[in-house]
């Protein structure tokens, strides 16, 4: 199950998510993109996010990393909404924003 929304603060969220072995949880994944994709697979993306898996229903589990998604938007830092709005103005490439930070809430 795929589901697209946003913009959230310039950017777009590509959500996947699929059962896991005998169907009794679901994983989930995301992608925070640039520009608005047509479907999760063909996403061009800032960044992903594993939201896990041991959810009970793909609803849940799409509202999860959903959730995780929103979160790690918030601690962009703020010129990273200004690309993103660039980013869909025009093509101008944008390069992958650094792991350093988007982790960096958490090393704090």
């Amino acid at each position: 199950m795929e589901r697209i929304w946003g913009p959230v603060n310039g950017f777009y969220v590509a959500a996947y998510a699929a059962p896991m072995g005998d169907g009794g949880r679901y994983c989930s994944y995301a992608k925070v993109c640039w520009t608005q994709p047509e479907s999760y697979w063909e996403a061009d993306c800032a960044f992903k996010i594993f939201g896990g898996e041991h959810h009970q229903s793909l609803e849940g589990a799409l509202g999860a990393v959903s959730d995780e998604a929103r979160n790690e938007i918030s601690y962009l830092p703020r010129h990273a909404r200004s690309l993103a709005e660039q980013r869909q103005h025009d093509s101008t490439p944008v390069p992958r924003l650094f792991v350093t930070s988007l982790l960096r809430h958490r090393w704090t």
